[in-house]
């Protein structure tokens, strides 16, 4: 009898559990399934408390529930580590004995509440995927059959709860999908504004997912970074670019990329494969689901290629706008070249147009003009810096360099200026290099062009200039014969040039001494040079007005008045220390050379004097070097020589006398050569003449007696001796004029 009663009560029960199985099925919402799943056990089992506690994410939540709850209820939402794997996979009932190590605080909680008896079924539809679980609560002693069989028909029905909640939950979503495909064909639409779409898009998202904000990172792919696009929806409070630099692994920089179950939630923007950007929501107190993901996944696959069409169609139109400025610019940039000739307003202009400081400099790294936004840094410490490494710069074979001056004063573009195949200058810019795209590329090349031509404007004016001076004065002013006499005049008119007052002449030459320079770099002593006498003119120029400079074959040539000197007996003086002061400070290791001439008398004086100051500059070049500069009227009996006009006699002398230690033109002969000259120049003193030479007495012993061999002559007669030191002079004259 006893059997058959319960018999007869399990089928009622399983006949009942079928009953509400069938029927939830049929249900198209899940607040329907889950409303009708608490009412039916409410009725059927007449009891105390139902709950329906559903898991999101780690934490489980009571969506559905009815009776009373003093305790349990306020104790939500609780974490799965609250509850034991028992609830969660086989359901519990009160009288079943829970093993010590698998009690947790939900048991705690429901013992709290005050139940008699309680039962629990767990929401799943495997053994490893949980949904929740079902809580049934009595106050009252209620009788429970606790069997295997009533285990097992709760079981399967919790299987048959966890099918109807995921059929509900998936129809829940494909409603929304539709509400959302709708709200999408009502709010976004092709042409929308990046802007327009992004506001859209976040409002969206913050509601549908009940977060506290929501923004928008777009990648950056010039700059290599993400950067946060205004609008938001609620509050952002996170940095605005975050840096990919080298790591393209986007879990690294969003830790919350399409991951459920935490109070922030990433989700990519993608195009074709190609991320474009990010969307991110975030909360404060709750959690985002799969639900919320998959809605925002849902939202993102649709408004992505719409935010890549919108940012084109800007980059169309800013391409456009930004061609039609650079075409009124070069219009405005040509017009400047037409009417003005320096480079004030021209480089303005380029500073206006790249929106950065600008610095031009001329092709020996000498600033000219400048242009400075209202944000930028010193331009005294800037051309400080620059000016340092100009060797270095203007070495560089390269039309483009790139300088890093400090991490204040910031990063410089250098280009040349170059004209034809001529380089003209360089014009200096303060840019970062990963900022330039192909719209400033065309603004440069507009502004180097545009600069080339007013350089070759200036250079065909100063060329004219010099092409006159040079080939119209200088060269038919320094000859033997002057024929027409009246046009030197007009030319020297020219020049502010009074030919008729008596100059003197000064003749320089640099050399670069070998230690410092290459000596078979000659295109390279050649650039230096001319760098230098550049600055030197200006130097000069600043010391004395009226001097008038020009070069003439290897020479630089210096036309000043003789009444300087008499106002300024240190006047030639005055000018050597200058130059050298200037060009030891900018170019160590090279040496300056200065020749003066007597004055002129009238314009047939100017080739003679010409020739004096040679003659001065090759004597103190080989004889006086550290001296350094040197007068002809301080040359003495090499004034004489110079005025013998029988050269042919003279050489003849020296042959008669030095050419047996000229002969071989060997080392060892050379060494013979030079110590008998300065043995005659210390008036035959051994021990002077050793140490002039750097050699031990014995050595200069064995050197004379050679010397005697060679020459067959007694070198310590004062009669060979004069002619010994005549014929050395002769050979300084003559030598050194070739």
């Amino acid at each position: 009898m006893m059997n058959s009663r319960k018999d007869l009560l399990m089928m009622k029960i399983d006949d009942h559990l079928r009953k509400m199985a069938r029927q939830l099925v049929k249900f198209d919402t899940l607040n329907e399934t889950l409303d009708y799943l608490t009412e039916s056990f409410w009725n059927k089992f007449f009891c105390d408390y139902v709950a329906i506690i559903l898991k999101e994410g780690n934490l489980l939540k009571i969506k559905f529930e009815k009776g009373e709850s003093k305790v349990l209820a306020q104790q939500f939402p609780l974490e799965g580590q609250d509850f034991s794997p028992l609830f969660l996979t086989k359901g519990v009932a009160h009288l079943t004995e829970i093993p010590e190590d698998q009690q947790c605080r939900f048991e705690q909680y429901l013992k709290a509440e005050g139940f008699s008896n309680w039962l629990t079924v767990p929401i799943k539809e495997s053994d490893f995927d949980s949904l929740g679980i079902c809580v049934i609560g009595y106050r009252k002693s209620v009788p429970f059959v606790v069997e295997k069989s009533v285990e097992n028909l709760f079981l399967e029905f919790g299987k048959d709860i966890a099918t109807s909640i995921g059929v509900a939950i998936n129809r829940d979503n494909e409603k929304k999908k539709v509400i959302g495909i709708d709200w999408l064909k009502e709010n976004i639409y092709l042409g929308s504004s990046i802007d327009q779409l992004i506001k859209k898009i976040v409002e969206r998202a913050g509601h549908e997912t009940n977060a506290d904000s929501a923004y928008v990172y777009l990648y950056d792919e010039v700059l290599n970074e993400f950067v946060y696009h205004p609008p938001s929806y609620g509050v952002f409070g996170s940095t605005a670019k975050i840096k990919i630099h080298d790591d393209y692994n986007l879990f690294h920089h969003f830790r919350f990329l399409e991951k459920e179950g935490g109070n922030e939630l990433t989700i990519p923007l993608m195009v074709n494969l190609k991320t474009i950007g990010v969307l991110h929501v975030a909360k404060t107190t709750d959690i985002f689901t799969r639900e919320d993901k998959e809605r925002l996944q849902f939202l993102s696959s649709y408004v992505s290629v719409l935010i890549e069409n919108a940012r084109l169609y800007k980059s169309e139109l800013e391409a456009k706008s930004r061609l039609e400025k650079i075409v009124i610019q070069n219009q405005e940039l040509v017009q400047q070249t037409a009417t003005r000739e320096d480079f004030a307003e021209l480089v303005n202009t380029i500073s206006r147009m790249i929106h950065s400081t600008v610095i031009l400099y001329d092709r020996f790294f000498r600033p000219i003009t400048y242009s400075m936004t209202a944000d930028s840094n010193d331009i005294e410490q800037i051309s400080a810096v620059l000016n340092d490494k100009k060797w270095e710069i203007m070495k560089d074979a390269n039309q483009e360099q790139w300088i890093r001056l400090n991490d204040v004063l910031g990063e410089y573009g250098i280009w040349k200026v170059i004209g034809g195949k001529d380089l003209h200058g360089y014009l200096a810019i303060n840019l970062d290099k990963q900022e330039i795209d192909v719209f400033i590329r065309m603004e440069l090349n507009q502004a180097l062009n545009v600069c080339a031509i007013q350089f070759i404007k200036q250079k065909l004016v100063a060329d004219a200039k010099e092409q006159i001076k040079d080939s119209l004065f200088i060269n038919q002013l320094l000859v033997e014969k002057i024929e027409d006499k009246s046009k030197i005049a007009q030319y020297s008119s020219l020049f502010n040039f009074n030919i008729h007052e008596s100059h003197k002449i000064g003749l320089m030459s640099i050399e670069f001494n070998g230690k410092f320079y290459d000596e078979h770099d000659l295109f390279a002593q050649e650039i230096t040079k001319n760098w230098l006498w550049e600055r030197i003119r200006e130097k000069l120029s600043q010391f004395d007005p009226d001097i008038l400079l020009t070069r003439k074959d290897s020479y630089y040539v210096l036309f000043a008045s003789e009444k300087k000197e008499r106002e300024n007996k240190n006047y030639w003086e005055s000018i050597y220390h200058l130059i050298k002061k200037f060009v030891s400070n900018e170019r160590p290791g090279g040496d300056i050379f200065l020749g003066i001439s007597k004055s002129t008398e009238s314009m047939d004086d100017y080739f003679t004097c010409y020739k004096q100051a040679l003659q001065a500059l090759n004597i103190v070049s080989l004889r006086h070097k550290n001296k350094g500069f040197l007068s002809f009227n301080g040359l003495g009996s090499y004034a004489v020589l110079h005025n013998l006009h029988d050269h042919d006699t003279g050489r003849l002398f020296i042959r008669e006398y030095l050419d047996p230690l000229m002969a071989s033109g060997n080392d060892k002969t050379r060494d013979l050569f030079d110590t008998l000259h300065v043995y005659l120049q210390v008036n035959g003193n051994m021990k002077d003449t050793a140490g002039c030479l750097h050699i031990h007495v014995n050595t200069l012993k064995y050197r004379l007696g050679k010397i005697k061999e060679l020459l067959n002559l007694d070198i310590d007669d004062a009669e060979v001796r004069f002619n010994l030191m005549l014929a050395y002079k002769l050979y300084d004259l003559y030598h050194l004029s070739n």
